[in-house]
């Protein structure tokens, strides 16, 4: 029974690549259970594997092929479950992950067999193990840990067909968070000169907790794990600290500033562990002005950046997106984080309504607040969340690579498409070059990004005219 694991490469040719790279954790837990089980495996991570999926599916010859990705890689999933049933009809294909999780009808497909709604390891087992069963490749009796042999209606939140062709989804019932296991990270190890984020290179990643406590419209991450915010026993997650062989670590938790005395014991057992790393977290921007302590203690623990949604710099749009927190709060936090040896990367939303004006605003608040990290992501409701619920109608595109946060996805509301995306290179342009002054970015090809980035914005500014 032979298991291909793959996450796909991104679907465009505005790639980031060499900046942001992170470690396939999703399928590093899949390989853990599936080797806990038995089963033999290979993960596929076109990050650092530029083969093509056919020759991969030739020289693996895998029974499963199993595809994890992000909603711009939907596609790319499809096409690559249509590729594996092209190959060898006879492989089962299974569609899981954050995408899946919550749109779980888009792949409801011919070349699709289950979708994994669960963020459960076991259910995962499961499926592979009633596959093998199902067409012989696996005898009963040859199964160690009888428990895997479980009938297909009763895996936690999986969907499949019936005879008739119907599609059929089990309820999906949260996972304890501490049922996942510390994975086996021997393919990180093996590729970790491809894993970086920013200056920090072959940086691991770790999971400490499902979704979020917070309800902002814009939000996905929110709504994972049915909604049901769970955080991960620390015991386990110095554990794992402690072994994994890597100096730098980013956090993948939604929000990992969440719980005041859940941190104060992490900042102590950092210590009496002697873990010596640096690190990177998500944090809400309320949090970080009203905890000053704690972020000094995180930055001199290792924290070196604190990705912290100040989203805007009005309250009237704070409050439209039901964000819970204030132009203040933001104000604090950078100032917060910047009286530390951490730096904040803002992470900023542009907004339909924008005017010349209100780029120009925005970069001048952003100089004001030395604010030098900055990421602006265009206005984008995504589906599955109450944002898309109110925009769904007026949407001016259905492809669904432009939900990468760097397209419009609905009309502005004050300038043409035209404008919108001259203001925007221009601020981006313009954010870069300030960066590069204070002496970020220093390890790139600055030269080559804004062409990049330049040719893109403006192919789409002409295209949208």
């Amino acid at each position: 029974m032979k298991v291909l694991l793959v996450r796909p490469g991104a679907p465009n040719t505005l790639s980031f690549t060499n900046i942001l790279d992170s470690e396939p954790l999703e399928l590093e837990y899949l390989h853990t259970g599936l080797k806990a089980a038995g089963y033999e495996d290979m993960i596929y991570d076109y990050i650092c594997q530029n083969k093509p999926f056919r020759a991969v599916l030739k020289d693996y010859d895998p029974n499963v092929v199993a595809i994890t990705g992000y909603i711009t890689q939907e596609n790319m999933m499809k096409k690559f479950c249509m590729q594996a049933k092209k190959y060898n009809p006879d492989i089962t294909t299974i569609v899981g992950g954050v995408h899946a999780q919550i749109n779980t009808k888009v792949f409801y497909t011919e070349f699709i067999d289950y979708i994994a709604k669960s963020e459960s390891v076991d259910a995962f087992v499961e499926i592979v193990t009633y596959t093998g069963l199902k067409k012989n490749i696996i005898n009963a009796n040859d199964i160690v840990n009888k428990n895997l042999i479980k009938e297909l209606t009763s895996i936690n939140g999986m969907c499949y067909k019936l005879e008739d062709g119907t599609w059929q989804s089990n309820p999906m019932i949260p996972i304890d968070i501490n049922s996942l296991p510390i994975p086996d990270r021997t393919f990180f190890y093996e590729n970790r000169k491809h894993f970086r984020y920013l200056d920090l290179t072959q940086a691991a990643n770790i999971k400490t907790s499902f979704s979020c406590p917070y309800n902002c419209k814009f939000c996905y991450c929110t709504l994972l794990n049915h909604g049901k915010y769970r955080e991960r026993d620390l015991k386990l997650v110095i554990e794992e600290l402690k072994n994994i062989d890597a100096e730098n670590i980013t956090i993948s938790d939604d929000d990992f500033l969440v719980n005041e005395k859940r941190l104060r014991e992490f900042v102590r057992l950092v210590r009496e562990n002697n873990i010596k790393k640096n690190y990177v977290c998500y944090a809400r921007a309320d949090f970080v002005a009203s905890h000053p302590d704690i972020v000094k203690e995180l930055a001199d623990i290792g924290f070196k950046y604190f990705l912290v949604g100040l989203e805007a710099i009005s309250d009237e749009e704070l409050n439209d997106y039901n964000k819970g927190t204030s132009k203040e709060h933001n104000v604090k936090a950078i100032e917060v984080i910047n009286s530390t040896s951490a730096q904040c990367i803002g992470l900023m939303i542009v907004g339909l309504s924008a005017t010349k004006k209100d780029f120009d605003d925005l970069y001048d608040w952003i100089v004001k607040h030395k604010l030098i990290h900055v990421t602006i992501s265009i206005f984008t409701p995504i589906p599955g969340t109450p944002l898309y619920e109110e925009y769904k109608d007026k949407l001016i595109t259905k492809k669904i690579e432009h939900w990468d946060f760097l397209h419009l996805v609905v009309e502005p509301e004050n300038i043409s498409r035209h404008k919108f995306y001259l203001y925007y290179r221009r601020l981006i342009l313009k954010l870069y070059k300030r960066a590069r002054k204070a002496g970020m970015y220093e390890y790139l090809d600055l030269g080559h990004y804004k062409r990049m980035l330049s040719k893109f914005l403006l192919r789409k500014a002409y295209l949208d005219r």
